[in-house]
């Protein structure tokens, strides 16, 4: 087994001002992987990506990306290092068309060739985005601004992609489609960090994960441990 880890992060702990939001939450990524993170409302799932992106530095606790310490570097280099973030609500710039929505995921590529074979990439996933490469972004359904949101984020060559409520807002079988595609971006060899509250999809392509309450890592091992285990049947299954 590859011991090498792309993402570890140790007793992290996070507040905003002196409410703590985060108690010491450790949990690791693996390369290849898809890792899922499963909470309510107010677990603090937002609150741990915002820290993992530099945009909340932590209290306390350490982040180490691909053997980095990445704890409290600012956003940009984090971007730098090889991580990108599909936002929830995916937040797309309405005012810019589908292509320069896409552009901006590689402000930080000096290389107009390997803009283009990413975007080339991107247009291979997303054939719809092809067609609609001219239109404003703030037109288009949810679902294609969704595959905007994730073409753009897969426009930083990641080593590992944060998707942050993929489902959020969209019709079954658009979120059967998101997650099919991100699926298929983990099986390219990209590590996948899957924020959810749809814990059966999330589940069903996710090779391990943890489960966050109020603040704390209260369950973690693989997809099947997680399906087997009680308190999340209980939780979320019913």
């Amino acid at each position: 087994m590859n011991k090498f880890k792309p993402l570890m992060v140790e007793n992290l702990h996070v507040a905003y001002g002196k409410a703590d939001v985060l108690c010491g939450v450790s949990l690791e990524i693996q390369p290849g992987k898809t890792t899922c993170l499963l909470g309510s409302n107010g677990a603090g799932k937002t609150t741990l990506i915002r820290a993992l992106v530099g945009l909340t530095p932590p209290r306390s606790g350490n982040i180490q990306f691909a053997g980095v310490d990445i704890t409290g570097m600012a956003p940009y280099k984090i971007v730098r290092m090889g991580i990108s973030c599909i936002p929830e609500g995916r937040r797309v710039f309405p005012k810019m068309n589908v292509e320069e929505n896409l552009l901006m995921g590689a402000y930080q590529e000096p290389s107009a060739a390997k803009i283009q074979n990413r975007l080339a990439r991107v247009y291979e996933i997303f054939p719809r985005l092809r067609e609609r490469r001219a239109q404003f972004a703030g037109t288009m359904s949810g679902g294609e601004q969704a595959m905007v949101s994730i073409g753009r984020g897969l426009m930083n060559e990641p080593r590992l992609l944060i998707i942050d409520e993929p489902s959020l807002g969209l019709s079954p079988a658009l979120v059967s489609e998101n997650f099919r595609v991100i699926r298929s971006i983990c099986e390219s060899g990209i590590a996948v960090f899957l924020v959810e509250q749809n814990v059966r999809q999330t589940l069903a392509i996710a090779h391990q994960g943890y489960v966050l309450s109020q603040g704390r890592i209260v369950a973690g091992g693989t997809a099947k441990e997680l399906k087997e285990n009680a308190e999340v049947q209980k939780a979320y299954f019913g």
